[in-house]
């Protein structure tokens, strides 16, 4: 039994003695526990091998067959797994394979290669073997950038900036973003333009110099991440003294190689913390973890440890008629864990526009096998909220609902701290919320109740 379920049952018997609760009933306020209301597909599912151990994070892979496949580490190593199929094989290196945004190849930074160079790897003969349940662990890249500033470079992220045809001559331009290192400078973030040339089966290409990321992104707490369209990064930013940190999306405006530095300027500030974040494959969304106790959980290797907790959200995305953006709407809480050690985290979007998470079901400091699972979720249909960070009064009216909720539905978690709390309104319904509000909230006098019951209901 887990220390949170012995406490509901705890709570229910003394609710029960009060008239609120029969016995065995959970209150419907208390009721918010899933690993995703919407979830289109699991693994492993029953028969497979179980997965117990991930490093890091994952990402998902394009492919023509409109397949869930993902790129995994699990033990230090590589791996593509097809979630549609349970099919899971060996790929080269040890950590960090992400897929370029077109599907076209399979990347790994330096950090997790035996020779220190960024490899590029075909992507459709590692599907091929994929298909075919065939070991593709030996598969040589297509392309290894050796150079001093990615000597030791990791966590990478890929965006499409440009492509175009000419007759039998393709030519795109990837910008790739890393962290690693000391060089140019720590903590060391820089971006690469690759112009990969394919002409009559041949593959060139020519990366720029390495070049430092935006200069307001300065630590790497930041762990920041590139949109699809090589234009925008989502990075954490805590660098002012004395203002608090937030999740934030900056344009890069202009790079310049010869310089070896970019320029960029913000474009949105979400007002709360938030760990790793993906772009939409359309760029209309944004996806990241929330942490409980762990502050943003940004580094994640076999699995989250007690008593933390982390749980996916999706935000969109607002762009004027220029085709600038210029903000966020509303946010949705996919998952919502309330048990400590296990979470939901570094959530990636498919190309359709499902969401892509990993699940850790035992804590990582726990006794016991460990046991992960890779879940595939539907967000378009969860309901947004706009004003749960814009509007101070609905921020703290939401603080105040979310502590309420802890104390009445799970009082032995760790408390929450003052930006945590809001986020447990977004696990419930308008109905749960004024519930809980209507039943918990003492004295029934006290003039802000009126309000919190307001709150229940905005959006």
């Amino acid at each position: 039994m887990t220390r949170t379920r012995s406490v509901l049952l705890g709570l229910l018997m003394v609710l029960s003695a009060r008239g609120l609760a029969a016995p065995g009933d959970v209150l419907p306020y208390c009721a918010v526990e899933t690993a995703g209301r919407s979830v289109e597909v699991v693994r492993p599912g029953p028969g497979d091998a179980p997965l117990d151990d991930v490093n890091w994070f994952a990402r998902p892979v394009p492919n023509q067959e409109g397949h869930r496949i993902v790129a995994v580490a699990s033990h230090n190593l590589n791996y593509l797994y097809d979630l549609t199929t349970g099919t899971r094989i060996r790929i080269p290196d040890t950590s960090d394979a992400v897929a370029t945004p077109d599907g076209r190849f399979i990347t790994v930074p330096s950090h997790y290669t035996t020779t220190h160079t960024v490899n590029f790897y075909d992507a459709p003969t590692l599907l091929a073997r994929l298909a075919q349940g065939r070991d593709a662990s030996a598969v040589p890249p297509v392309y290894a950038h050796a150079h001093a500033d990615v000597y030791d470079v990791y966590y990478q992220s890929v965006g499409v900036v440009s492509s175009r045809a000419d007759g039998g001559r393709d030519t795109t331009v990837y910008r790739m973003m890393f962290s690693g290192s000391t060089k140019p400078a720590p903590p060391g973030f820089r971006i690469v333009d690759y112009t990969v040339t394919r002409e009559r089966g041949a593959v060139t290409v020519v990366p720029t110099t390495p070049m430092r990321l935006c200069p307001q992104i300065t630590r790497d707490l930041a762990t920041p991440f590139i949109s699809k369209d090589g234009r925008y990064v989502a990075a954490h930013d805590d660098s002012r003294p004395g203002r608090p940190a937030s999740l934030k999306i900056f344009e890069i405006l202009a790079t310049d190689p010869a310089g070896q530095t970019s320029t960029c300027a913000e474009r949105v500030d979400f007002g709360f913390a938030a760990g790793k974040a993906d772009f939409s494959f359309d760029g209309r969304q944004l996806t990241f973890h929330i942490s409980k106790y762990d502050y943003l959980t940004p580094f994640v290797t076999g699995g989250i440890a007690a008593p933390a907790i982390t749980d996916v959200v999706v935000a969109d995305l607002v762009y004027d008629a220029a085709g600038t953006l210029v903000g966020a709407g509303g946010v949705s809480r996919v998952t919502t864990s309330t048990t400590e050690g296990v979470g939901h985290y570094f959530p990636a979007f498919m190309p359709d526009g499902a969401v892509f998470y990993v699940s850790n079901l035992v804590p990582k400091n726990q006794d016991g096998a460990r046991r992960f699972e890779l879940r595939v979720a539907s967000a378009a249909r969860e309901p947004r909220r706009a004003t749960l960070f814009t509007s101070p009064a609905q921020r703290e009216a939401a603080d105040a609902i979310g502590e309420l909720w802890r104390q009445s539905c799970a009082p032995a978690l760790t408390p929450f701290r003052p930006p945590e709390a809001a986020w447990a309104v977004a696990s419930l319904t308008p109905t749960q919320c004024r519930q809980l509000v209507d039943e918990r909230w003492k004295p029934t006098t006290d003039p802000r109740k009126a309000a919190l019951l307001a709150a229940c209901d905005a959006r």
